[in-house]
């Protein structure tokens, strides 16, 4: 697809009031294409209604679209993204670098309102061009070191259920282990976000000034660098390109779930393995926990306690508040962690599920036609397996069928609990967390 095709197709929606496309967005193949869908992506059809200006202009969260869907279609507990704002002293990966492994995260997800704030962010930080282009592929010219955490990034946000220990040992010959935890939690933050802001369609701000720090010389109304001969017309060695002519996004597809007994088992196995990535002492983990026992997770994320402090409390929230049934919650958790495999989180949703009243039976019977759930329940968790997966394959009409049995502030927490569920398998399984 040519450059000026793709992005007329982008611009369609804003131009004609067409009914929701059955079709995911097209995946940009070169530099020039990614350029043309992030400029079309300012007119890009919302999945959900553009909620209203804030009441305030002055909340910080009107500066940027994502913040006002969270802000208008989340309940207050839920709102928090997770990214903690306040610098943590245990967090020593330079900024520029992590938003480098956003872009390809984004890239990799087909996210096109995240990808376009991170080409903003390096261009801010005088990231050139084709320092930028050079992410899309060519990675032979960068330092080693970061050649081996993009190649971890890109398989952590496509194939997580391939992740094995030894690649997170492999990190760590070219990182300390906090920042081999650091690259983890971060990408799996950046998987979760794609999940929402593309689940959900949110278009890009028409202008992006918010993001100028200081004296940067970057432009940041439109993506209209000129993009150097060498790269202009080259393929993308990172993003999910379709065959052939086709638009669809080419993913990799998951294997068949294992029976219950093979589960079983690997829960047994997972009960003794020992995690390859450091965990807090108990004391540091209580005191985000809020109370002694914290389970294995929070000790993973209590290492950087200053940046994780709202994800503990998000997710913690999550499993306890919002307008959602519990077992709805629940249900898309196991989803998401079956095909993940993600054994730790798997054990956590299987206890979250039996202790709204499912019997281990009812619990693997989900992985089948879920019949112990309401029709609409099972639409929802049907949805949530498909974002959990592939949400560069998720469309227009994927939503819709949500918005027929859901309100619109139901379907947005359909989507986060989707969110949290793809950055919560990331993280334990990469780490290799024992069962608590």
């Amino acid at each position: 697809m040519t450059t000026l095709a793709l992005a007329c197709l982008l611009l369609a929606p804003a131009a004609d009031p067409a009914p929701p496309s059955p079709e995911p967005k097209p995946v940009p193949a070169t530099r020039e294409d990614v350029k043309a869908a992030l400029e079309a992506h300012k007119k890009a059809r919302p999945r959900l209604p553009m909620p209203p200006p804030p009441a305030d202009p002055a909340d910080a969260r009107s500066r940027v679209n994502n913040g006002r869907f969270r802000a208008y279609y989340l309940p207050a507990d839920l709102r928090d993204s997770g990214f903690g704002r306040e610098p943590d002293p245990a967090m020593t990966l330079d900024n520029t670098f992590k938003v480098k492994l956003f872009w390809v995260t984004s890239r990799v997800n087909n996210c096109y309102y995240c990808l376009g704030h991170q080409e903003h962010k390096l261009a801010g930080a005088g990231v050139s061009d084709d320092g930028i282009a050079v992410l899309d592929g060519d990675w032979k010219t960068l330092p080693l070191a970061e050649q081996a955490a993009l190649r971890f990034t890109r398989k952590l946000a496509l194939t997580p259920h391939l992740v094995t220990p030894e690649d997170v040992k492999h990190l760590g010959e070219y990182y300390t282990p906090t920042q081999v935890a650091e690259i983890v939690v971060t990408v799996a933050g950046y998987c979760s976000t794609n999940r929402w802001t593309d689940g959900l369609n949110i278009p890009a701000e028409e202008n992006a000034e918010f993001f100028r720090k200081g004296d940067a010389k970057a432009d940041f109304s439109r993506f209209t660098t000129p993009t150097s001969p060498q790269f202009a017309k080259s393929r993308s060695a990172v993003a999910t390109l379709p065959d052939g002519a086709g638009s669809a996004p080419k993913v990799p597809a998951r294997p068949p779930l294992e029976g219950r007994e093979q589960v079983e088992a690997k829960w047994k196995e997972a009960r003794g393995r020992a995690a390859v990535l450091p965990l807090a002492d108990p004391k540091a983990a209580a005191e985000l926990w809020g109370g002694d026992n914290a389970p294995n997770w929070v000790r993973l994320l209590a290492v950087f306690p200053k940046a994780n402090k709202g994800r503990v409390a998000n997710l913690k929230a999550a499993m306890e508040k919002g307008n959602l049934n519990p077992r709805l919650k629940a249900a898309i958790a196991w989803a998401a962690a079956r095909e993940d495999r993600a054994w730790y989180a798997l054990a956590v949703a299987r206890d979250r599920l039996k202790a709204v009243g499912l019997t281990d039976d009812q619990v693997f019977a989900l992985d089948g036609d879920g019949n112990d759930l309401p029709a609409r329940e099972r639409r929802a968790v049907t949805f949530a397996r498909k974002l959990a997966v592939a949400p560069a394959t998720v469309t227009d009409m994927d939503v819709e069928g949500l918005r027929k049995v859901f309100t619109d502030h139901e379907v947005a927490e359909i989507v986060y609990h989707t969110c949290n569920a793809a950055y919560f398998d990331r993280v334990t399984e990469a780490a290799n967390l024992p069962l608590d």
